[in-house]
């Protein structure tokens, strides 16, 4: 019973969370058209300057959401109630520490940056130095508010999340079009609601967590063996996220060394398409990893398993379904989107999905070993692995290989960073990494290799029909849906997949 109402559990979480990023992808398309409309090319990349440099600060944010998380989820999982107030506390306190040294670093380093060493027109300064101040304020609030957001998906309380979410990017729309109204420097007020939204929704989540969750009456404490535990898990997740943030950073630099801006565009356009996608993947992990964090501290290894290996096989196919029918009919849409297509882009949108694809057969590796808390040597070596994609793509350069050849090489850096966490884990548990592969990564595999041939075929009828890229690209879709249906789900799957859709079709 417990194990069917987590199922219960995790499938709604996973609409509500999807729910939210098609509408945050969606709106936030049409939304960027707006602002850059609104403000003019001018003023919306000072914004994007300006906020870049504060933005580098959200590498502590990340981090620091993930090491709350899971220190709160373990401790929800052994059912220790004593010590979730302290660990809340203790989180809070660091989190108070933190905003303390960013805000001096911000006013001190970071103001010198803005206004002695980065180049601003010389009639925006005033402008530039308020949008500054209020990014800077707006930094501080999220961070502070971390400690809750991380409550909430321990708890898995996502409904709340989703909601706000939704309701912020809605408010945000309106905004968005006021800016064409308001008598004000337009700059300054694009950042001053970006700061009042960020505040509203933070009070919120405070007054929801301590009226709700007892662990959120915060006390001045600072546990000292929870500081050294949770500074060396934090330490070394900072250093994994600051490995991924070069791998895709750096390749920028050395595409813009070898080919120029022009390919800069295409990947560019492709890596915004691959963000929207890997969205879609986030929200059926956040729903499934805190499951996997509890079951871990319980002891009870055999649900973990059920969850890393269901959720990964339903995260691969959740993704393939929008995938497939993308890559199949990348002209066509690019076509619909882009006014100009930069040369390359439909191969590097092709190829960072694919590595989206690959990329999900860790996802949730990843929170088995997060949740041990013992990450040292994980971070380490993996993120070793995930640096060499700049050196290793310059080298590919230097030789003469085309520019695709970045993301052939990050794709095989993602199968090597995979083999590497299996290897971990069964060393650390009883884990079968044959049956890893036969049941999740050869079923998958074969699955899209099948609906794939299936797609590639239905393209030679696109001359032959009428409005033959638009029904192309709805069979790809239904092929796509059908073919993963009925290879990729065992029987039982298959019924609940049908329970649930006459379920919702119902209401």
């Amino acid at each position: 019973m417990a194990e069917e109402n987590s199922n219960k559990r995790i499938a709604r979480n996973t609409i509500l969370l999807y729910t939210r990023s098609l509408i945050n992808l969606v709106i936030g398309l049409y939304t960027s058209r707006l602002t850059l409309d609104a403000l003019g090319i001018a003023d919306y990349g000072i914004y994007n300057v300006v906020g870049s440099l504060v933005a580098l600060f959200g590498l502590f944010n990340g981090s620091l959401n993930t090491a709350i998380s899971r220190f709160i989820t373990y401790e929800l999982g052994r059912n220790n109630n004593q010590r979730l107030n302290k660990v809340f506390s203790s989180s809070l306190s660091i989190l108070f520490i933190f905003a303390l040294v960013i805000f001096i670093l911000g006013e001190t380093v970071g103001l010198w940056a803005i206004n002695c060493r980065m180049v601003f027109p010389a009639d925006r300064m005033n402008a530039v130095n308020w949008v500054y101040q209020i990014s800077l304020m707006t930094f501080l609030v999220s961070l502070l508010n971390v400690a809750y957001t991380a409550t909430l998906a321990a708890y898995e309380n996502f409904r709340v999340l989703a909601t706000v979410e939704i309701l912020l990017t809605g408010v945000k729309v309106i905004c968005v079009i006021l800016l064409y109204y308001v008598p004000m420097d337009r700059l300054i007020y694009f950042a001053g609601y970006s700061f009042l939204l960020t505040l509203a929704s933070s009070g919120f989540y405070v007054f929801y967590c301590m009226r709700h969750y007892p662990i959120c009456r915060y006390r001045a404490i600072l546990d000292k063996p929870f500081l050294k535990e949770m500074g060396a898990f934090y330490s070394w997740n900072l250093f994994g996220s600051i490995a991924w943030l070069l791998k895709g950073s750096g390749i920028n630099v050395v595409i813009n060394l070898f080919f120029g801006v022009l390919i800069n565009a295409a990947q560019a356009v492709a890596s915004q398409v691959s963000a929207g996608v890997t969205a879609l993947m986030g929200s059926f992990s956040s729903a499934m990893q805190p499951q996997i964090t509890k079951s871990y501290a319980a002891g009870d290894y055999e649900h973990m398993w059920k969850l890393v290996f269901n959720g990964t096989r339903y995260s691969f196919f959740l993704l393939a379904v929008f995938i497939l029918p993308l890559c199949f009919n990348i002209d066509f849409i690019l076509s619909l989107w882009l006014k100009e297509i930069p040369e390359y882009t439909n191969i590097f949108v092709i190829l960072f999905l694919a590595n989206v694809l690959a990329e999900s057969y860790s996802t949730y590796l990843i929170t088995v070993l997060l949740a041990t808390g013992k990450i040292a040597f994980y971070q380490a070596s993996v993120g070793t692995i995930l640096l060499l994609n700049v050196p290793l793509s310059y080298l590919a350069f230097q030789w003469g290989y085309p520019p695709v050849s970045f993301l052939v090489v990050s794709i095989v850096l993602t199968f090597a960073a995979s083999a590497l966490r299996l290897f971990l884990l069964k060393k650390r548990f009883s884990f079968s990494i044959t049956l890893f592969l036969r049941s999740v990564f050869l079923k998958t595999l074969l699955t899209i290799l099948l609906v794939s041939a299936l797609n590639f075929m239905l393209l030679n009828l696109r001359s032959l029909l009428p409005y033959g890229n638009i029904l192309v690209l709805l069979f790809s879709c239904l092929i796509s849906m059908g073919g993963i249906y009925i290879l990729g789900l065992n029987p039982e799957e298959r019924r609940i997949v049908i329970v649930q859709a006459k379920k919702y079709l119902h209401r």
